[in-house]
């Protein structure tokens, strides 16, 4: 039974809204040194490292029928994405990242509605016409700009926020009896060889010796995979685990507002455009969600 949220698990919602949001900045700050592709994969490699003691200890939790969508989950809700977002974020702000993120509950409801038999009605189809509008506006519109020479770039973000919604779906239709640290765990496992071969294909090493910079940003990409993937992913089974999960859905909304923060902090441009976008993402999630 759902428990009514007590003050330590509001102290875990923000606590976890600020390791989310925090991750667009982080993924700033690795690409300082290094590709686009080199800091996805690191971040894949540095987690699932992270996690290993957890897929070695419950690896007989998920049975071998099931490692196949377990794969899938992980690589539309990790790996495809990890890489979308940092080829993203390579031509546009943290914050509009942050904000565009929120997009991830509406693809989830229309993902549901085509292939997984969801229920819907005018209201929540509203709700997404609303969501959609807003990405429709800060594509336009980018910061200090006002142009639409960043919309390729925007549209990644849109797709690995696809791929989140499809990845929900995988969880809730075929992983339901499987624990979501399980699931995250063996995902990340599963991924860890091809990370690495990857990586060091892509001239790693090179950077690492000749960037100024490349030791900060490896310790940047490190705490996104530690605190971002690894730590973001317990706390939030641990939140549903003590409340509901409409409950720790809820850290949608709070994630665009620490994302926006830093991003002031970084001396992004954020203007009006830009917040009146990110509430209407937030009205079409919140008509969805109804």
């Amino acid at each position: 039974m759902d428990q009514h949220p007590k003050p330590l698990d509001w102290l875990l919602l923000f606590f976890l809204a600020l390791i989310w949001g925090s991750s667009f900045i982080l993924m700033k700050k690795g690409l300082e040194a290094f590709r686009p592709d080199q800091v996805a994969a690191l971040r894949i490699a540095i987690t699932a490292i992270v996690l290993l003691p957890f897929a070695w200890m419950r690896r007989r939790e998920a049975p071998l029928a099931k490692v196949k969508t377990i794969w899938l989950q992980g690589m539309f809700g990790n790996f495809i994405p990890a890489f979308l977002f940092t080829a993203a974020q390579a031509h546009i702000d943290s914050s509009t990242a942050g904000i565009l993120n929120s997009l991830s509950p509406v693809w989830v409801f229309v993902l549901g509605i085509f292939f997984f038999q969801s229920k819907y009605n005018w209201l929540k189809l509203t709700g997404i016409a609303f969501a959609f509008g807003g990405v429709l506006l800060l594509m336009i519109y980018q910061p200090g700009q006002g142009t639409t020479s960043n919309a390729n770039f925007v549209w990644l973000i849109v797709v690995a926020t696809f791929c989140y919604g499809l990845s929900a779906n995988l969880i809730k239709k075929h992983l339901h009896d499987v624990r979501p640290i399980t699931i995250t765990a063996i995902s990340f496992a599963i991924m860890l060889i091809p990370a690495i071969v990857y990586l060091f294909s892509t001239g790693l090493m090179q950077t690492v010796r000749e960037h100024q910079q490349a030791y900060a940003s490896l310790g940047f990409i490190a705490i996104l995979a530690t605190m971002g993937s690894a730590v973001a992913s317990v706390t939030f089974n641990k939140i549903i685990h003590r409340t509901s999960a409409l409950f720790a859905s809820s850290v949608t909304y709070l994630i665009p507002i620490v994302a926006v923060g830093w991003g002031f902090l970084a001396s992004e441009q954020i203007g009006v455009i830009d917040l009146f976008g990110m509430l209407m993402i937030f009205a079409g999630v919140y008509l969805v969600s109804r």
